[in-house]
């Protein structure tokens, strides 16, 4: 199913009829439970079909089969009732539709009807609602759907007495059953695996926005493989808001959130624009890299362009949300180690003497200029302006001389 396709039934009737009962399910559990909704109506509309077609040929001996497809109609269509129990009890109402009404309906047209064959569809009915997760109960539905089959067969072979039972007849019954159920067969097998390869690529873009698009796709392949890199050149870089804690205070949650959610959405298009990688954020701190897990050609220019338009992008969040921010950004350079860490919540991180000395340089770092080292410096400074701002005891790094880079002061 195309996107085009998705967003034109996005939000209609179609998609509230197919999702009825599912609002309070998530997972496996909501995708089981529409597959029964499909399903149910799949087998209303073949109902319908059914009496339809034996109402045309108005035999009185046929009522009863009018009347049963009617019925069976009217049940396979309340599936979604049964939704507030869960799908376990949406596949046994859907099994006790289908093995009693296509048992009755065999009983009365005789095995070369054809109808009981329709049975063998509820196997794959079962593990589409059901999945592996309930592989003994798909076994139990698959059983007796077999022994009905066998048992129809030997206690049937012939119409009961009084029904219509021209061969013509029959050889349509028959045709109708089997196109009925491969019908029903291909549909449901067909969304089930749809839904499935949406909630696949949903957790894909879920795992690609907490890591590199190149580490989620390693971990998706193999999910027990240990990630853990070195990497000789990388350029770090730490920001965060002055004073966040009083304004966050002052504004509220639901301002601060908005505040946030903007202002990081434009730095996540940023580093992917400057080639930049967005390792995390932890509350108004964003920590990126350039550099991991791909070389970059010139991390350092990367970074520092990057750098740059995260300034122009606070004052213009703060104008919109009518507040005053300022940025402290710190910026430093080595090698680093990579890796991902944690068993049921995966999380991408970097280690090493360039991480911390980029944090302590944003620790102390000067409102709206970035705050970086001699080594970016000597890379930069053709193209940058900087000014020196003395050296500064930082702790496990001794006496740094550190400088201020493309700050409103030197541009001035």
């Amino acid at each position: 199913m195309s996107d085009d396709i998705r967003a034109k039934y996005k939000g209609s009737w179609i998609e509230r009829l197919v999702t009825l009962g599912t609002d309070d399910w998530y997972g496996q559990d909501k995708l089981g439970l529409i597959v029964a909704n499909v399903t149910g109506y799949l087998a209303t509309l073949s109902s319908l079909g059914f009496a339809a077609t034996y109402a045309m040929h108005e035999m009185q001996s046929l009522m009863p089969l009018i009347i049963g497809n009617l019925v069976s109609a009217v049940c396979a269509a309340m599936t979604p009732a049964f939704h507030r129990f869960g799908r376990i009890a949406a596949a046994l109402w859907l099994t006790a539709v289908f093995f009693v009404s296509l048992t009755w309906f065999t009983s009365l047209l005789g095995r070369e009807s054809g109808v009981a064959l329709n049975l063998i569809g509820t196997a794959a009915v079962a593990f589409a609602i059901l999945g592996l997760e309930r592989l003994k109960l798909v076994a139990l539905i698959s059983i007796g759907g077999a022994a009905l089959i066998i048992g129809s067969w030997m206690l049937w072979p012939q119409p009961a007495p009084g029904i219509h039972d021209d061969p013509a007849f029959m050889e349509q019954t028959f045709a109708s059953a089997i196109v009925s159920i491969m019908a029903i067969t291909f549909v449901v097998i067909y969304y089930a695996f749809y839904l499935t390869r949406q909630a696949q690529a949903r957790l894909q873009e879920l795992m690609k926005s907490m890591m590199p698009d190149a580490i989620a796709e390693r971990l998706m392949v193999n999910d027990g493989e240990t990630i853990a890199e070195a990497h000789e050149h990388v350029v770090v870089l730490f920001s965060d808001i002055v004073g966040f804690v009083e304004m966050s205070n002052r504004l509220g949650a639901v301002r601060v959130v908005a505040l946030l959610d903007d202002m990081f959405r434009q730095f996540d298009s940023l580093a992917a624009e400057h080639g930049v990688e967005k390792i995390k954020t932890i509350g108004d701190a964003y920590m990126a890299v350039a550099g991991v897990p791909s070389p970059v050609y010139q991390p350092e220019d990367a970074m520092a362009r990057f750098a740059k338009m995260m300034l122009h992008v606070v004052g213009d969040v703060g104008n919109r949300h009518g507040v005053d921010l300022e940025m402290r950004i710190g910026m430093a350079s080595g090698p680093i180690m990579a890796g991902v860490v944690g068993k049921s919540k995966y999380s991408y991180d970097v280690w090493g003497a360039a991480v911390n000395l980029a944090a302590r340089l944003e620790n102390i770092g000067t409102p709206g200029c970035v705050v970086t080292t001699g080594d970016i410096k000597v890379v930069l400074q053709k193209d940058h302006k900087f000014e020196r701002a003395g050296s500064v005891e930082l702790k496990g790094f001794g006496k740094v001389a550190i400088w201020r880079m493309d700050c409103p002061i030197i541009a001035s």
